[in-house]
């Protein structure tokens, strides 16, 4: 395949995606940060998640791992998020804690260094949701919570 017809291809991909997403009416135009109505709708959508078992690597309802289910929500909505927390980190626009707004991705750092290793989507009123660990369900946390509190290491805005 030549460059010319993998270009027109990826226009093409482009082009679709975003009218999907204009139908949907969740975004308009490229890129991160255009719609605060597809935060909002990850937000809602990552609560039909509620109760579903956590899986290592799971990225699909017979079980999630953190990352696998901001990457799930968001790909359900026509936003492709890389599939770890760190990666995730570094998609969007860095926000201030005190100007998170629904589907916002929170992260944390949960091991002994300050590197992110968790990951959830921001619901608001200090709530987010997420896939805590092994023998646990995707749950909603508090972000003010004693844990979540010390462990909090940023946010992005990727809607």
């Amino acid at each position: 395949m030549n460059c010319t017809v993998k270009a027109r291809l990826a226009c093409k991909a482009a082009v679709t995606a975003a009218l999907l997403l204009a139908l949907a009416g969740v975004a308009g135009g490229c890129g991160w940060g255009h719609s605060s109505r597809l935060g909002a709708a990850a937000a809602k959508e990552s609560r039909r998640y509620l109760g579903v078992p956590y899986r290592p690597g799971g990225e699909d309802p017979l079980g999630f791992d953190c990352s696998g289910l901001t990457y799930f929500v968001y790909h359900r909505l026509g936003l492709e998020l890389p599939r770890s927390a760190a990666t995730q980190a570094a998609v969007g626009r860095k926000v201030r804690q005190n100007r998170l707004r629904a589907g916002d991705l929170v992260f944390f750092a949960t091991g002994p260094g300050r590197e992110v290793t968790h990951v959830g989507i921001y619901l608001g009123g200090w709530k987010f949701i997420h896939a805590p660990g092994q023998g646990k369900t995707v749950i909603i946390s508090r972000l003010d919570s004693d844990y979540y509190a010390r462990k909090y290491h940023s946010a992005r805005r990727v809607s």
